[in-house]
């Protein structure tokens, strides 16, 4: 799978992984002040774990997908490429415009377990990957899905934004450990360097990139 494209995922509305609320309470505070900064931040964070782990953790809505009959495509499988995956899988409409059904024109890749990198067209099924009524292999096939690696955030995903955000919270008037700046968003955030605990419950999540 081909590392994602970071500009792929903030082109999309962000379901935020913490609340402003939840940070907050994490640092034990009641005024509304930073309100504001803390909301920031928190969105400054969930980019350093997307970024991280070529990775999302908020696919809670659909969106509509195209692929392509022909380079998409390797034998009876199609896959998604450019780091995409697929927390669940709504509908799959051929080329022809044909609605397929899972586990009786396709199955799932991997087979047991979210999330997905690609679709295997069954040896039993009738159907093929194909192009449409103008044999157009471009943007032939369409999927409706959850993209991305959940339709709601794993716990240590939670906790690892939160922590981030306070960390980013308290580093905010300060320079200490400092080596280099973060661009994220084509915004320096400092600090640059990750807390090892934040590190040790995102690892578990990097994506293995080809």
């Amino acid at each position: 799978m081909k590392q994602p494209n970071p500009s792929q995922k903030r082109g999309r509305r962000r379901v935020a992984l913490v609340s402003t609320t939840d940070v907050k309470t994490y640092l034990g505070i009641s005024s509304s002040g930073d309100d504001a900064l803390i909301g920031d931040l928190i969105s400054a964070a969930q980019s350093i774990i997307e970024d991280y782990t070529h990775r999302v953790f908020d696919a809670s809505s659909t969106a509509t997908k195209k692929f392509d009959a022909r380079s998409d495509v390797s034998g009876r499988s199609l896959y998604f490429g450019e780091g995409l995956e697929a927390a669940a899988i709504t509908s799959v409409t051929n080329g022809d415009g044909t609605s397929l059904t899972a586990d009786t024109d396709y199955i799932y890749l991997p087979r047991n377990a979210a999330p997905y990198y690609g679709l295997t067209m069954l040896s039993s099924s009738s159907n093929y990957w194909q192009s449409d009524s103008s044999g157009n292999n471009e943007n032939a096939i369409s999927i409706v899905a959850n993209w991305g690696y959940s339709t709601s955030a794993p716990n240590s995903i939670v906790m690892a934004a939160k922590r981030l955000s306070a960390f980013l919270y308290r580093q905010r008037d300060t320079s200490s450990d400092v080596d280099r700046p973060l661009i994220v968003d084509g915004v320096t955030i400092l600090p640059s360097s990750i807390p090892s605990d934040v590190r040790r419950m995102l690892d578990p999540f990097v994506m293995n990139t080809l």
